[in-house]
């Protein structure tokens, strides 16, 4: 007698708790990805990858703008020099999205494995990077740098993606002299955009499943909720620990994938 089939409930409390698990991860210092695709490939199989990666951004998107709404009601957001930066960031996804249709995303893999050990070995050895505010160093071009930040890494994150909100941190801290507070904030409200930028590219694919994914989107609201309290109630030293714990769990997942 054939044993009947696994329950659906049990793949979607999984799911969930995956989901809650990446918001909070993401709301602190990005990086939620990680755990929502392979949880999304593991658990629903049948889903094609380009859906797998569609939907993940639809779940992603809710956390991220919850979180970025958290700390903007804190007043660690400057909207003003925002404006132009969230453009370029929009922008900079849809182009990294529809390159990927042309390029192969494994050729990213190696280059970003040496980028992210250059992060975390530059931020490991400079005890005072991001743990207060301090003069940047284009203090006249603040908002040319921060939009080139925000083009450059929204095409990465349209085409690839792993790292987004380390390398949009890292920028910020080392160029324009933010504390890792203030970074992560505004981090947040621009990876909500490449988020939404990407989700268009992929809706207009017809590749979400926008009503399966609703108990994970609510997940995800609640560790976005969850993580964002408690970077801004610890500040920029535990976001500064929690970052090169996250980089070293990024690069540990690349290096894998290269491997194999």
């Amino acid at each position: 007698m054939p044993s009947p089939p696994e329950t659906p409930l049990l793949h979607y409390l999984l799911m969930s708790l995956a989901s809650l698990s990446a918001g909070f991860f993401d709301a602190i210092v990005g990086g939620g990805g990680l755990i929502q695709i392979p949880a999304l490939l593991l658990l629903f199989p049948q889903l094609e990858p380009a859906t797998v990666l569609g939907t993940n951004k639809w779940i992603a998107i809710s956390g991220t703008t919850v979180a970025a709404w958290q700390y903007a009601r804190a007043g660690h957001v400057h909207w003003k020099t925002l404006r132009i930066p969230i453009l370029a960031a929009f922008v900079g996804s849809m182009m990294g999205a529809r390159l990927a249709v042309y390029l192969s995303a494994s050729v990213m893999r190696p280059l970003v494995v040496v980028l992210l050990v250059a992060v975390w070995v530059y931020t490991w050895r400079r005890k005072e990077l991001g743990m207060v505010k301090r003069n940047p160093a284009f203090a006249h071009h603040t908002e040319l740098v921060l939009t080139g930040i925000a083009l450059v890494v929204g095409i990465y994150d349209g085409f690839f993606g792993p790292g987004t909100g380390s390398f949009m941190m890292f920028g910020m801290t080392t160029l324009l002299g933010m504390d890792f507070l203030r970074a992560t904030a505004h981090t947040k409200v621009l990876n909500a955009t490449t988020n939404l930028a990407a989700l268009v590219t992929f809706a207009w694919q017809g590749h979400v499943q926008w009503l399966l994914a609703i108990p994970f989107l609510l997940a995800n609201v609640l560790g976005g909720w969850m993580g964002s309290r408690l970077a801004m109630r610890r500040g920029s030293p535990f976001i500064r620990k929690f970052f090169l714990w996250a980089v070293a769990a990024i690069l540990a997942r690349l290096v894998w994938d290269v491997w194999k």
